[in-house]
């Protein structure tokens, strides 16, 4: 054979081998990405939520939480070498902006996964859209019972559900001697669920509500409901609704008079809300689904405080349900393995058992996709803080 057709046949067998490398690397890279929102370098988590409006004080807080631990991960390397980005949309905490943020994160950001989208009603509007992309949302920051009952493979809740917090907050309220106890709701998904949780409680207790209020979103003129609950005279009112919401219900019954003992739930359990009340939320009863930033009993509360104060973050107990949402985001990432997809998140999760996340544990099923039950009171002092 001649020297030149050797040199041919030599380079065409280098080419080969080129060419079976090459493929062999672009079939690595599509397996590695071969849902959208992950590449070799990050993950690309998406949200919506009230940055501003009625809960942007609240929800400032969550993400600032969130984000402690997410950098805390991104700056020892990520998961598997990925950092982990998380790209929100503010809808306003208006449940009509919900599904067109989502659906611009999927298909113009291309997220891999949603997380801590914010409200009843915003939650609710997507479930169609989850369904039709199979994409996952972990930790939609609401307990509305739509998200727990009948399960839903995509949607994977951390907190407990605002019935369980009801159930709660009218147990204390009866073991302190008050049976004669109000609600004043907005009226919508998310009210009408806790009023829900609120008649099964008292009925379990052989007693009526005491009185009953409703108001439409958004809030306009609440003189007619203060001035009907008000004239029930109950010994205790639960206040339902977002911060500003509930905020003006207590102001405003405290102005007519009322002398009842208030409470709320921990969708209201923000700095920016006790400080909004100001002298109106001394006493006021708020129902917790994450520990005290202060609490001595579990690591969790020492593991944010630390990591917040080495990133100027100040805890609070709205950033502190962030934080605990974003382990179990963090946790289902590294168990989806080194090629990650939307259907190994889903599997990872279903299959976290009894998770520690310091002091909470975290369990998942196929037939169960309620992470924590944990429920307990605090009260606003009267020095403006938060107690347990």
């Amino acid at each position: 054979m001649s020297a030149g057709r050797r040199a041919h046949g030599m380079l065409a067998a280098a080419l080969g081998v080129a060419v079976q490398v090459l493929a062999v690397q672009i079939v690595a890279m599509q397996g590695a990405s071969a849902d959208p929102g992950v590449s070799r370098t990050a993950f690309r988590i998406g949200q919506s939520a009230g940055v501003t409006g009625p809960v942007a004080g609240s929800v400032k807080e969550q993400i600032a939480g969130a984000q402690v631990y997410l950098n805390t991960v991104n700056a020892a390397g990520g998961v598997g070498g990925r950092k982990i980005e998380l790209v929100t949309y503010d809808d306003g905490f208006d449940a009509r902006r919900t599904p067109d943020n989502v659906r611009k994160l999927i298909q113009d950001e291309k997220v891999f996964a949603l997380f801590m989208v914010r409200g009843t009603p915003q939650n609710e509007s997507i479930l169609p859209i989850i369904a039709a992309e199979k994409i996952p949302l972990v930790a939609p920051l609401t307990g509305a019972i739509t998200l727990h009952r009948p399960v839903n493979r995509y949607v994977f809740n951390v907190r407990a559900k605002y019935q369980d917090e009801v159930a709660r907050a009218i147990n204390h309220l009866a073991t302190s001697g008050m049976n004669r106890i109000a609600i004043f709701y907005a009226n919508d998904g998310f009210g009408q669920d806790v009023y829900e949780g609120f008649t099964t409680a008292l009925q379990a207790r052989g007693v009526q509500p005491a009185g009953t209020a409703s108001y439409a979103r958004p809030m306009g003129d609440i003189g007619a409901g203060v001035a009907s609950v008000h004239k029930a005279n109950p010994q205790a009112v639960l206040v339902i609704g977002s911060g500003s919401e509930a905020a003006r219900i207590i102001r405003e019954m405290k102005r007519a008079g009322s002398e009842a003992q208030f409470v709320t739930l921990s969708n209201n359990a923000a700095d920016s809300f006790i400080k909004e009340l100001a002298e109106d939320g001394r006493g006021l009863i708020i129902t917790q689904v994450v520990p005290g930033t202060n609490s001595s009993q579990m690591t969790l509360a020492s593991e944010y405080r630390s990591l917040a104060r080495r990133q100027n973050v100040e805890p609070t107990n709205a950033g502190m349900e962030g934080f605990m949402s974003a382990k179990v985001l963090v946790e289902g990432l590294r168990r989806a393995g080194p090629e990650p997809t939307r259907e190994k998140l889903v599997a990872a999760l279903e299959a976290l058992r009894d998770f520690d996340l310091g002091g909470i544990l975290i369990s998942y099923s196929p037939t169960r996709h309620t992470g924590s039950s944990f429920v307990e009171m605090s009260i606003v002092s009267s020095t403006g803080k938060l107690i347990r």
